[in-house]
């Protein structure tokens, strides 16, 4: 039996990893921060905070003391301006999309089976400009650093760390554009199209299955900003 943890997993891009992982076999244990009574198998906890991240990995533990798939996706973003952001929005961001998942990561690592997989999931924006959310952004290129320097930390027991990056994904969080908004970054993208959550779960797995791709950072955005 195969034992994954998928953060941020109560809908969107998270809970269609969550599925996928599901219904492949494994046992997955997900996370957020509201209620989700009558499932076993979901811990509530706020990963902005280090409490949060402590309380997510006792619950964890408590159930299952080994694990063999980390999928880190929990994340949030600020979409001020570059005048109006403030200490308190930059550090919220770099709390949740980079400080956290770390130290989750450094909390797990030794129930993290030989062989293992652990998947940040970071976005197209890391390497792409985006003026509507600079924190963000700058947090999702550090991530992409941080999923390639634990490779060598991680070595020893062949645990493989990557980072997805995911581009334009149909969403709640994307479905709120404007329609001229949606349509503009559909015809900046060579597919012509949104993602979808599913997209970016096949390639989690395909990660987790194919046991020589380590340190890569994928790009999934159809072919944004290539036309």
């Amino acid at each position: 039996m195969k034992y994954a943890l998928v953060t941020g997993s109560t809908r969107g891009i998270g809970k269609a990893i969550a599925d996928k992982f599901t219904e492949s076999g494994y046992t997955v244990f997900r996370n957020g921060r509201s209620e989700l009574p009558g499932d076993a198998r979901y811990f509530r906890a706020d990963l902005s905070t280090h409490d949060g991240v402590n309380a997510l990995a006792d619950a964890m533990l408590s159930r299952e003391e080994k694990l063999d798939y980390l999928v880190l996706n929990a994340g949030a973003t600020c979409r001020k301006t570059f005048k109006e952001i403030e200490y308190s929005d930059w550090q919220d961001v770099m709390d949740m999309n980079l400080n956290m998942p770390f130290f989750l990561v450094q909390r797990l690592f030794e129930h993290i089976a030989d062989d293992g997989s652990v998947i940040f999931i970071s976005s197209s924006l890391s390497f792409k400009p985006h003026a509507t959310s600079i924190p963000y952004g700058v947090s999702k290129a550090a991530v992409n650093m941080l999923a390639q320097c634990l490779v060598k930390e991680f070595a020893e027991k062949r645990i493989r760390v990557n980072a997805v990056c995911p581009g334009f994904i149909d969403t709640e969080w994307q479905r709120g554009k404007p329609s001229g908004l949606r349509s503009k970054i559909e015809s900046k993208t060579a597919l012509a199209r949104f993602g979808t959550p599913e997209e970016i779960a096949d390639i989690c797995l395909s990660l987790c299955v194919n046991t020589y791709i380590n340190g890569a950072v994928v790009s999934v955005d159809g072919g944004y900003d290539m036309i």
